[in-house]
């Protein structure tokens, strides 16, 4: 891919996510009033068709990069249909499809890399994914009443921040992903599979601890975005 053909699909991709962010946030407003997670599956399914459908040329350039993004696709396809008509049931099946979600997830990246087939469509694709899918999982957690309104944090915190970076631009532009963040993501998955599977103090802690460990992240994004001129986080 040549330089400005890479650059104009960043630029395409960025352009989605800052109205899709905007999007996640009212829907999880709905979700809030009518206390079920349906809204943001509703709202995320004709978002993500559009990203789908308008860089299709992109993603099924080259038959070594689709596997890998048919792979995250099912991934959002898991959790949308959860998020629509799973609201209520069994925490220990809850946390069965977050964990085959983000085994998933695993999957995606080691096809992508024994391909080399890593890509800039593929690895926002993936990231979004991952983004929706923490969020409807916390509004599951709210919405079913086994957590706290704190919970919602963790799925919001993205959302939050491409909006920050669109009203009030900032000099160091967006942060990449970092190690520390991606720890912090995995901490996460792991608290809210605790969380979900185990709606007891040990549950709800293990889902705290990954929460801070993601508010930690992304505080430390902002502060790389706005006040800082470095080197991306580590």
């Amino acid at each position: 891919m040549s330089r400005a053909a890479g650059s104009n699909e960043r630029q395409r991709l960025v352009a989605w996510s800052r109205v899709h962010a905007p999007t996640m946030l009212a829907a999880s407003a709905c979700a809030a009033l009518v206390g079920r997670p349906w809204p943001v599956s509703a709202a995320a399914l004709p978002s993500f068709a559009v990203l789908v459908v308008r860089l299709r040329g992109v993603w099924a350039a080259e038959r070594r990069i689709v596997a890998p993004n048919l792979v995250t696709g099912l991934r959002l396809a898991i959790i949308l249909v959860a998020g629509i008509f799973l609201h209520g049931a069994s925490g220990l099946f809850w946390a069965g499809i977050v964990g085959l979600v983000f085994a998933l997830d695993g999957l995606d990246g080691w096809l992508a890399r024994r391909a080399d087939a890593v890509s800039v469509f593929g690895a926002h694709f993936d990231m979004e994914t991952d983004a929706f899918t923490v969020l409807v999982v916390t509004c599951e957690l709210w919405t079913r009443g086994q957590l706290g309104a704190w919970i919602l944090t963790a799925g919001l915190l993205r959302y939050v921040y491409v909006v920050c970076v669109v009203l009030v631009p900032p000099r160091a532009g967006e942060v990449p992903r970092s190690t520390f963040g991606r720890r912090a993501f995995v901490a996460l998955v792991l608290g809210l599979c605790t969380a979900l599977a185990s709606p007891t103090g040990a549950g709800a802690a293990a889902a705290a601890i990954g929460s801070a460990a993601v508010t930690i992240s992304f505080a430390r994004s902002f502060y790389w975005s706005y006040f800082r001129r470095l080197e991306a986080p580590t």
